[in-house]
This record gives structure tokens, sequence and C-alpha cells, in this order.
């Protein structure tokens, strides 16, 4: 855990980002990425400190914009931090975050804090991240050791985009959320070059 909070952490170095060079990761690692992390509901307090000095503290030091949503229901168990930001801010505030969780006690001594992750992804891309057979995101849950759920069923918001649920320990978690933003920018990549979008629409073509 200590790793999250060097600044500067490079997080190829780490093995966390494998993007290929060839997609220009050191461009891509800019790139703004939303994720809204769920904590236990009597966390919030212990989250945004005395007078919010914690989130504050926290949101400079990992360079992200973190907030917390509205609550969904007075009995809620959970609310929802969203935090926004570039690969290593979001390594960095969700580090922090399960840090935090397991100091103040919301968790046993003994006990791994396992927190849920939601991240958007496009519609059209989750049949790759799922797989032949959910072949791609069982591989994806052997390697990384963090529960993915990809719902096939699922309505699009308006953005075109649904939600997929990650949910594991926070090195298990951020390498679940990098490779499949890593699989995203890949397919984007591919997608946009014209020839290469012209093969997978015959490829798709022919696979129905």
């Amino acid at each position: 855990m200590e790793c999250c909070l060097l600044p500067g952490l490079n997080l190829n170095m780490s093995g966390i980002c494998s993007c290929p060079q060839d997609f220009n990761f050191a461009r891509r690692a800019q790139h703004s990425e939303t994720v809204r992390l769920q904590i236990p509901a009597q966390a919030v307090g212990a989250l945004i400190g005395r007078k919010g000095r914690h989130i504050q503290q926290l949101a400079r030091f990992s360079g992200a914009v973190i907030r917390i949503a509205p609550v969904s229901q007075e009995d809620a168990e959970e609310r929802t931090v969203i935090i926004i930001g570039p690969p290593e801010a979001q390594f960095k505030a969700q580090g922090i975050i399960f840090r935090k969780m397991k100091e103040e006690s919301f968790f046993l001594p003994r006990e791994e804090v396992n927190l849920q992750v939601s991240i958007d992804i496009p519609a059209e891309a989750a049949g790759r991240i799922i797989g032949r057979g959910g072949r791609t995101v069982s591989e994806l849950q052997n390697l990384t050791n963090a529960e993915v759920m990809v719902p096939r069923d699922q309505i699009p918001d308006e953005q075109g985009n649904i939600i997929v649920n990650i949910k594991g320990h926070f090195f298990a978690s951020q390498m679940a959320q990098r490779k499949i933003l890593d699989m995203l920018a890949q397919l984007r990549y591919f997608w946009n070059i014209p020839h290469l979008r012209q093969q997978r629409e015959k490829g798709e073509q022919r696979g129905q």
C-alpha cells in the first residue's frame, strides 16, 4: 500500500499499467477517468474529516477530483465516492481510501479491505471484455484475483455506456481496472483506423 503514496509513481514500472508503446500510453495516461468507489456509509465522516480537511488533502495529494455522491436512500449501507482524474491520480486516491478504511477499523484486523469500484465502458465493447463464452472475463478474474461483473442485459445510458463492477482488495482492483481500460484503449485505437474498422465490421457480420 505504501507505493500509492510515492509522488510521481510510474504505473508502467509498477506493472499495473502495461499499455504497449504503440498506443502512446504516455499521452493517454493524462486522459481523465471517472471511477465510483463504494465505501461503508459510516465511513463517510472519517473520509471527509473535520471541516472537510481530509478529503481536501487527499484531493491535493492525489491530483484527483473527489466528491461524495448524494444519498440514494436514507438506510443505505454504502455510499459512493466519485473520483475523477488520470490513472496515477486514481491509483493514489483509491489507495489512500482503501488504507483509510483499514485504519479507521471499518474492517476487522485480519479482514481484507474489499471495496467495489464501478467504471463505464461503451456498450459495444462489452462483448470483447466478456469474450466468447465468458473466456476473457474469466481469464481477467484469474489474473487479477478481482471479481469482475459485466452485465449482458444492461441498458446503455444516454452516452451509450454500461457499468462494469469490480470488487477486490486494492491491488486486485487496480490491476483489473487498468487491464479493462487498456483493452478499451486498444479497441478505440484500432476502431479509429478505417481499414481495421472495416475488418472488424466484416468479422462481426460473418459471426452473425
